[in-house]
């Protein structure tokens, strides 16, 4: 009995102190803990790379908006929401929202907003919810809202879910007072533009000293 007992240690004791093959078994334990580190760092910092290549092509639309000059139709706008998909490669999973908004006695109302897609243009109510994002406007000074609202779904699944980004540009023209832009006959739900500005014609007038023609531009209002 003894000499089993003995056998027994004596093989627990080996076994204990035994280091061959040690390195495949810590690298087997430690790799897969390793990859998954890696793999969600990767997803969580590429987020982020993918908010900022959003933020920046948003500005990058916004800018080239604030040069017009000319007549700004429907088609105009959806040719800018290629340009942002191209920069952030999101084709067909992103849409565009621009108003023009101006500022009143009874506070901000849109001028004209178009959406790109098919997706609802905003009214003056549901402009409301971002008056927080819209810098401080003198009375009937105008100003342009470029949105952007891009679907983002993560390669890995590393506790991140599918979800949507949003971006809230507001800039002023740089070379007039505000944008000319001419709806078409068909307005639907994607386009909305106040009355006020309706009886606009296509002769060319000048604001602030710059010749602009089109819908919204015809008075200083």
């Amino acid at each position: 009995m003894k000499t089993i007992l003995s056998r027994l240690r004596t093989a627990t004791r080996h076994f204990a102190f035994e280091d061959r093959a040690s390195l495949s078994i810590e690298a087997a334990i430690i790799l897969p803990v390793i990859a998954a580190l890696y793999v969600a760092g990767y997803q969580y910092f590429d987020g982020y790379r993918r908010e900022s290549q959003m933020f920046k092509a948003s500005y990058a639309v916004a800018d080239m908006l604030s040069r017009r000059l000319s007549l700004l139709s429907p088609q105009d706008l959806d040719g800018l929401e290629s340009v942002y998909e191209t920069l952030t490669f999101s084709e067909d999973a992103s849409y565009m929202r621009f108003t023009e908004v101006r500022r009143t006695d009874d506070g901000l109302e849109v001028v004209w907003s178009y959406a790109t897609d098919g997706q609802p243009a905003l009214t003056t109510t549901r402009l409301q919810s971002f008056l927080d994002k819209i810098p401080r406007l003198d009375k009937n000074e105008r100003l342009t809202l470029v949105e952007a609202y891009t679907y983002d779904s993560p390669f890995f699944s590393v506790g991140l879910e599918d979800r949507i980004i949003p971006n809230f540009v507001p800039i002023s023209q740089r070379y007039s007072a505000r944008l000319a832009f001419a709806p078409g006959e068909n307005q639907e739900g994607n386009t909305s533009v106040n009355n006020n500005n309706l009886d606009c014609g296509t002769e060319v007038v000048l604001i602030d000293g710059v010749p602009l023609i089109g819908l919204g531009n015809c008075t200083a209002g």
